[in-house]
């Protein structure tokens, strides 16, 4: 039994959407408010979520299929059909949004601090980690709730 809604495309397009649209000018505002003076603040806002939430598809994606490619290979060596239910791989799989949400964030945070200031922890890294981390469990909740699923062709369960 899932309490998610039953998947639709025009859903799971619109979602995509708005994430993508509110990702880039949450990223443009949240950079020229950590690096105003930055010659690239605009560009790395711009690309910082999309670039978290695309590959976060794909590498939400992959995780997913190497964990069932590990539960069928526990299953052969058990001689048993008993599968976990997707709900809870789904769970796990999709926690890669966060962590790509995460580390493009302070991948970001690299590009923006001028180098002489690298060595020295800025509260800028702290702001543009805490977004990613955000944006990342908005993902993550969008998934979780149904709004957001694979591309067509991809295995849902």
């Amino acid at each position: 039994m899932t309490f998610s809604p039953v998947p639709k495309p025009t859903v799971n397009f619109f979602t995509s959407a708005i994430l993508l649209f509110i990702g880039s000018f949450g990223g443009t505002h949240l950079t020229a408010v950590v690096a105003p003076y930055s010659q690239f603040s605009g560009l790395v806002g711009f690309l910082m979520f999309p670039i978290a939430f695309l590959t976060g598809m794909r590498l939400w994606l992959w995780v997913d299929l190497r964990i069932e490619d590990c539960r069928s290979f526990v299953t052969k060596a058990r001689h048993s059909q008993k599968k976990a239910p997707g709900r809870f791989r789904g769970a796990i799989s999709s926690f890669a949004f966060v962590l790509t949400s995460v580390l493009v964030s302070m991948l970001s945070g690299l590009i923006l601090t001028p180098p002489a200031m690298q060595v020295v922890v800025d509260p800028g890294y702290k702001m543009l980690i805490t977004g990613g981390t955000i944006y990342g469990i908005i993902c993550w909740a969008l998934i979780q709730l149904g709004y957001l699923q694979y591309g067509d062709g991809y295995p849902t369960d």
